[in-house]
């Protein structure tokens, strides 16, 4: 079987821990070239260490909230990698922001997050993969994006993002630019926040994982497959697309 990931030059936003850290994991035994962006040092050594091929990689601890940071890192980026083949976001969350009463500061910082950063990192590199009509972004977003079971803003960012992934996906698409999405359910992982709630109330967690459908709390590493197949040159008819995979939880979990 063809590896077409071999050699290709990857940015992964969020990719300390959860899901970026299992998509990293995955994507570097393929041997592509990584570059990771968390803002957890410690967690992008404890990353690196296992990896094979650690001169092949770029590892960036900054925040992503701060400007300054997120120019700096992406022209690193470009000076050294050039054009990137694929982006992947798992930036997110609820960055302390919960409370809906806050008023707008708060509620910027959360589109921010959960929006903001990945269109500026997207904006950074899209020149160049539109100069080479060719390209794959994925936007990791969430089933609270359909519901509204998580904080105000949480709720409203990841609309936010599923709106983004659909306007920007047809956008791109002529020009070979495959940009899409998968909405996940609940899935642990680990240093993911589903991971703390198993921790920290086990007997919460347990209730919530019978609600579900199968009984089972999927884990992240159920999502590379697909993420593997929207990131590949084969991925056309998922431009502009959102994929589901919420494990019946949209409906069963209200």
């Amino acid at each position: 079987m063809i590896n077409e990931f071999k050699d290709k030059k990857i940015l992964i936003t969020g990719a300390s821990k959860g899901l970026g850290l299992e998509i990293s994991n995955a994507f570097e035994k393929t041997g592509a070239k990584l570059a990771l962006i968390a803002r957890s040092k410690d967690l992008l050594n404890d990353i690196s260490k296992k990896f094979k091929n650690k001169s092949s990689h770029l590892i960036y601890d900054a925040d992503l909230l701060i400007k300054n940071d997120l120019d700096k890192v992406t022209s690193d980026i470009i000076s050294k990698f050039g054009s990137l083949d694929i982006i992947i976001h798992c930036v997110g969350g609820s960055f302390g922001e919960n409370d809906a009463f806050k008023g707008w500061k708060s509620f910027e910082k959360s589109l921010r997050g959960n929006l903001g950063i990945s269109v500026d990192v997207n904006h950074k590199f899209l020149p160049d993969m539109i100069k080479q009509q060719k390209g794959n972004i994925i936007h990791i977003s969430s089933v609270v994006s359909q519901q509204s079971t998580a904080s105000v803003f949480y709720c409203s960012a990841k609309s936010a993002l599923n709106g983004y992934v659909r306007s920007m996906g047809n956008q791109l698409a002529k020009d070979k630019i495959y940009l899409s999405g998968i909405i996940p359910g609940a899935f642990i992982a680990e240093g993911n926040a589903m991971s703390r709630f198993k921790f920290y109330k086990p007997e919460e967690y347990q209730s919530f994982v019978e609600n579900l459908p199968q009984k089972e709390m999927p884990h992240a590493t159920e999502y590379i497959d697909i993420i593997k197949i929207l990131s590949s040159r084969n991925a056309r008819i998922f431009s502009g697309s959102l994929i589901n995979l919420d494990s019946g939880q949209g409906i069963a979990i209200v």
